[in-house]
């Protein structure tokens, strides 16, 4: 018998390690770990063991509880890419259902079975079907949670209100464990309480599901909105230009007059000098930049003219851009969203009475495309997993996850940065 329980054991644990390992994997995006990610299903196995023995040995299923959450986090924050309000969030969860599984199967055995000399060792031989029962409940979750969502969209504040309930569902199970009674009725509550917890988190997730899914809703439909507006923009810019182009092409007739009569009166130098001047200013008032690719050029020199009349400087730094493999759609979203966002801070900073100048960087290194730009900030902004939060801890704006999602379709590096006084984004594809 003691052999079978070992064996018994030895199962046990290992389909709680694997499980976990799944339910990580459905809500969270693994890390490049190299060989560190092949042996972590090993590496979790042995230090629950050893945690396990160690609860059993201090007797106490509180420590137990916590020591084996505390591992999962940390686990969590080595193999995932997660920041800490999920590597507690899912761990406490995870182990909520795993525990409410074993004590709806425990107050179901207590109160089916005839406790006997055996009654202790058929708990043990039992406990297998409540761990089948938590795999099939992973199972169901999975099939719910459809597909890695962004958690970006979900502020601090949120995050706590979210982690209420698996906090709560764990700390009810410790009572309901340490308060253990033999009445079937008392029993027959914990059972019903049990099934009401797991019942419960099970809403938290489709709730914590459909928030994110609207959340993607939305980015899409103000990424929508920012298209339309962005194409209109440059139609005004375009309708700006021609306006431009109206007003100086009186000037650039009576220049050419006067050119005329200089070359009549034989003073060739004077008219050549008039010449170039001319020839300069129509060059820089049609084109600012050139990439050798049409709508990056349309983009840079639109924003460096909506830049302009604000105001605000540009300084570039471009190579050839005609081997790009962005299609025209994902340009303008790349290049716009990030000018754009340069231009609005800088805005603020003009009108704190101080010098703005925006660095641009676009260049061809290697096979890499990068494209950096650099402004200056009114005051520091918080980051978080590249994107901007605002002063409750929810996003900022969709700009910068509109960027994200370019630079993670085309498989690209993507950072921001920002101290006190400047704020750079910097995208590599």
């Amino acid at each position: 018998m003691e052999i079978g329980t070992w064996l018994l054991s030895f199962c046990i644990m290992a389909i709680e390690t694997w499980g976990s390992i799944y339910f990580f994997d459905i809500f969270m995006e693994r890390k490049r770990t190299g060989w560190l990610d092949k042996c972590r299903y090993v590496v979790l196995y042995f230090i629950c063991v050893d945690v396990a023995s160690l609860g059993e040995y201090l007797d106490s299923m509180g420590i137990k509880v916590f020591l084996i959450v505390l591992i999962h986090m940390i686990f969590c924050k080595v193999f995932y890419k997660a920041n800490w309000w999920q590597c507690i969030f899912f761990p406490v969860l995870n182990y909520s259902l795993l525990f409410l599984t074993d004590l709806f199967s425990l107050q179901a055995e207590n109160i089916l079975m005839v406790k006997d000399e055996a009654y202790a060792s058929k708990l043990v031989f039992l406990s297998l079907p409540a761990k089948l029962a938590w795999v099939f409940l992973l199972f169901v979750l999975r099939r719910i949670w459809k597909g890695k969502n962004s958690y970006g969209a979900l502020s601090h504040k949120e995050w706590r209100k979210f982690g209420i309930v698996p906090l709560f569902t764990l700390a009810s199970m410790l009572l309901m464990y340490f308060c253990y009674s033999s009445e079937k009725k008392v029993q027959a509550v914990y059972l019903f309480l049990s099934a009401g917890l797991i019942m419960i988190n099970f809403l938290v997730m489709v709730l914590m599901q459909d928030i994110l899914v609207k959340g993607e809703l939305l980015r899409e439909s103000e990424l929508t909105d920012q298209k339309k507006e962005s194409q209109l923009a440059h139609y005004r810019d375009m309708q700006a230009v021609y306006e431009r182009q109206g007003r100086k092409m009186h000037d650039y007739k009576n220049q050419i007059r006067t050119m005329q009569v200089l070359l009549k009166e034989g003073d060739t130098q004077a008219a050549a000098a008039l010449a170039e001047r001319l020839t300069e200013s129509i060059s820089v008032e049609m084109s600012v930049v050139n990439t050798n690719y049409p709508v990056v050029n349309a983009v840079l020199n639109q924003k460096f003219h909506a830049a302009k009349g604000q105001g605000i400087s540009m300084i570039f730094k471009v190579g050839d851009m005609s081997g790009i493999r962005l299609d025209e759609e994902q340009t303008v979203i790349l290049f716009s969203n990030l000018l754009d966002n340069a231009i609005y801070e800088c805005v603020k900073v003009v009108k704190a009475g101080r010098k703005a100048v925006i660095h641009i960087k676009l260049v061809q290194e290697g096979r890499k495309m990068i494209f950096s730009v650099k402004n200056p900030v009114a005051q520091k902004v918080q980051i978080r997993d590249n994107i901007v939060l605002d002063s409750s801890g929810g996003m900022h704006g969709v700009g910068l996850m509109n960027v994200k999602a370019v630079v993670d379709k085309y498989g690209g590096d993507f950072a921001v940065s920002c101290d006190s006084e400047k704020f750079q984004a910097v995208v590599m594809l």
